[in-house]
């Protein structure tokens, strides 16, 4: 009898990575798989739309959702009655195996709860990004996230991760402890196969820079932006800043005649039409454990141009995939922008193996990998 496995997602805004492993867990012959999916109070989704999202149509009796409070004190005081009902499904179904697949912040105060079970935990930061937060924010983070999670490596046997580097810390960390990689998933979803929804900010441009995802500090933008407004050779090449999030730096606006903020929530259905227009995607960030972001530049055909730190330059292929630069030094960013939009040949033979080699984010390898792990508990 095939083992049977639970797949827990807590936080919704982890939708597109939870989607991923699960399609890919769902796609796998040899686990016999379920999975719990927590979706934010303000989802008005319907059930069919869900399903659609999730690619669950052919499994639905396997799936649950369930809605958190939109109140976010209440959610968290709530936490013990919605992992109460992860194990009353875990219990009825007969599933010895539950992965948590979130940075989970509600799990940490209720592990007790799953005493009986074998535990996978997904750590997606063993070491905490840099953020910019006052005082009591900084409190705030560390003690509701940060703690938790250091807390729920140190207690679960079984610790998955998506980063090579991330693996041989955490192996190092917890000699004693079952710890396995697995490739990132595709952040791919059937929202953004079939969107084609217009970006009303962008107009008639294209072929610009795309700068895609959550403003963080982390992610550089602010060098990456100082570098546009500044450097003369950018002067005719259009940057498009994508992503919800707090733009933590002063702005010149006055220097801004080739630069697009779009700072808001991006949809899914706006997501195609945002990189088919886009030349390349830039990701100029100080530090990672790894990002799914490429696999829509690849599937999209854009070459990446990243900084060459640990997480990146795992996904990002030097002169096959984008182009790496050394991190921090943001004129030689300059100069591979530069390099992919005046030498056609180069462009050309990174559209050529984005068209034609296999891709990294692949689903059934992901399956294959998630199988082996969960073969191999504590």
């Amino acid at each position: 009898m095939m083992k049977k496995v639970l797949l827990v997602c807590t936080v919704p805004s982890l939708e597109s990575y939870s989607i991923g492993i699960i399609s890919a867990a769902f796609a796998n012959k040899s686990i016999n798989c379920y999975a719990y999916i927590f979706l934010d109070g303000k989802d008005q989704r319907s059930e069919k739309e869900l399903v659609f999202a999730y690619g669950v149509s052919d499994v639905r009796q396997q799936v649950q959702f369930c809605y958190l409070a939109t109140n976010k004190i209440i959610r968290f005081l709530s936490s013990s009655i919605y992992l109460d009902k992860v194990k009353r499904f875990a219990f009825s179904q007969v599933i010895q195996e539950i992965h948590f697949i979130s940075q989970d912040i509600i799990l940490a105060r209720h592990l007790s709860k799953f005493k009986k079970f074998n535990l996978y935990y997904t750590v997606h930061d063993f070491v905490p990004h840099p953020a910019k937060l006052n005082f009591f924010q900084g409190l705030k983070h560390y003690y509701l996230r940060i703690r938790k999670d250091k807390y729920l490596m140190s207690q679960i046997k079984n610790l998955v991760t998506n980063s090579v580097s991330q693996l041989r810390a955490l192996q190092k960390r917890y000699p004693d402890k079952n710890v396995r990689w697995h490739r990132m998933p595709t952040m791919l979803t059937n929202e953004i196969l079939m969107g084609n929804e217009v970006v009303p900010e962008l107009g008639e441009i294209e072929g610009y820079v795309l700068f895609f995802g959550r403003i963080e500090v982390y992610k550089g933008i602010e060098g990456l932006y100082r570098e546009f407004i500044n450097n003369p050779k950018l002067s005719k090449i259009i940057l498009v800043i994508a992503g919800k999030g707090s733009l933590y730096f002063k702005r010149d606006k006055t220097k801004e005649a080739n630069i697009v903020f779009i700072n808001r929530f991006i949809k899914e259905k706006e997501v195609a039409t945002l990189f088919k227009k886009a030349k390349l995607l830039v990701l100029p960030y100080h530090s990672a454990t790894q990002s799914a972001i490429t696999s829509l530049a690849y599937y999209f055909k854009k070459p990446v141009v990243g900084s060459a730190i640990e997480g990146l330059n795992e996904s990002i292929l030097h002169m096959e995939t984008g182009l790496l630069y050394p991190p921090e030094q943001f004129d030689q960013l300059t100069s591979m922008i530069i390099r992919l939009y005046v030498d056609g040949h180069l462009y050309r033979k990174i559209e050529t193996n984005l068209t034609t080699e296999q891709p990294i984010y692949d689903l059934f390898k992901l399956g294959d990998e998630l199988a082996v792990i969960y073969q191999s508990h504590l």
